[in-house]
């Protein structure tokens, strides 16, 4: 997923609901997904190597800054169902801490 800072000021944010939305979307296909982070905001360094690699991998203009790639395809096995945390609490009404409906 790529992006162009010059084009808007939230390009970081952007390519990153764009990645979210083709993620629910593979599943929603049937699809496995794998999301690999190029972009690196806090290791300047580290995050032109990752972004030249893959820049240099699928010829991606120099102007479009790398966020991340997504592993797209038919998973071999389908994993055991995550544990996750409850609505209950994560989601909170009114005010912080409050989750009574």
């Amino acid at each position: 997923m790529t992006s162009s800072p010059d084009e808007s000021k939230y390009w970081l944010q952007d390519a990153s609901f764009a990645c979210a939305f083709i993620w629910l979307e593979a599943v929603e296909a049937g699809l496995g997904s794998a999301y690999g982070a190029v972009y690196h905001s806090e290791d300047e360094a580290e995050s032109k190597k990752r972004e030249d690699y893959v820049r240099n991998l699928i010829d991606i203009p120099d102007e479009q800054q790398v966020v991340a790639v997504l592993g797209l395809g038919y998973p071999a096995m389908t994993p055991d169902p995550k544990k996750h945390v409850s609505r209950e609490e994560v989601v909170f009404y009114e005010q912080y801490g409050n989750n009574n409906i």
